[in-house]
């Protein structure tokens, strides 16, 4: 069916992955952002609020990997079970196959690596289950890697919509300046309305970057020529 041994191996390695990424990412991250903006912690707070969201974005990424890759060796274990008594008609079996291989099968592919989706619906489901698992539980973390993405997934269908329909290739579409200009335009437009307007509904992390820069304030130089003129008048 399976070769338990190299599924398990790839089980394993995403672990590893996820953790050692997650760590090398939110250290440094978390490190800079502390120093920034978390001025009423002591340093021994700050080196403990740093360590605390290093190791959940470790754990996280480590647990999500793990789940994702463990539910593709279940899924891919219950395809083939499942493919092989393809001439039951009983009810509860034609539930299980379209609750595991979904409504569309599409094309098969029992010869994928270890570690790998038999299908892409498998990739949705596991990925599914990580996330609600894992990453539904809320917390500052997890709704920044949520929000990074967003972002990246919006670009990406509009990526995989445009090589499907348009034979220009999307890169050079992005890159010509026309293009990219009123893109930058809208998002701009759009973030400065929504930070003027209603602030509150930005991201906390990008209403603080954003107060930094539109809402400094230097000491108002007009302010001491007038206290001066006022004690040169008296």
């Amino acid at each position: 069916m399976i070769n338990l041994v190299d599924e398990l191996l790839a089980v394993c390695g995403a672990l590893v992955g996820g953790a050692r990424y997650g760590l090398k990412i939110r250290l440094p991250h978390a490190l800079v952002m502390t120093v920034l903006f978390h001025n009423d912690l002591s340093k021994k707070e700050k080196l403990r609020y740093i360590f605390k969201l290093g190791f959940e974005h470790a754990a996280n990424l480590a647990s999500f990997a793990t789940i994702y890759k463990a539910s593709l060796v279940s899924l891919k274990w219950c395809s083939r079970r499942l493919r092989l008594a393809k001439d039951d008609k009983r009810l509860v079996m034609l539930l299980c196959k379209y609750i595991v291989d979904g409504p569309s099968p599409g094309v098969v592919a029992p010869t994928s690596m270890a570690g790998q989706p038999e299908r892409a619906y498998h990739a949705l489901l596991a990925g599914a289950t990580g996330g609600y698992v894992v990453w539904g539980k809320y917390s500052s973390v997890n709704y920044q890697i949520v929000l990074y993405l967003t972002s990246r997934i919006l670009i990406g269908l509009s990526k995989r919509c445009w090589e499907k329909f348009s034979p220009i290739e999307y890169k050079n579409m992005l890159q010509h300046p026309k293009t990219y200009s009123l893109l930058s335009a809208a998002v701009w437009g759009v973030v400065m309305v929504l930070f003027e307007e209603t602030p509150h509904v930005l991201h906390r992390s990008l209403k603080t970057s954003m107060d930094e820069i539109y809402r400094y304030q230097i000491s108002s130089f007009s302010s001491h020529s007038t206290i001066d003129d006022d004690k040169g008048e008296v």
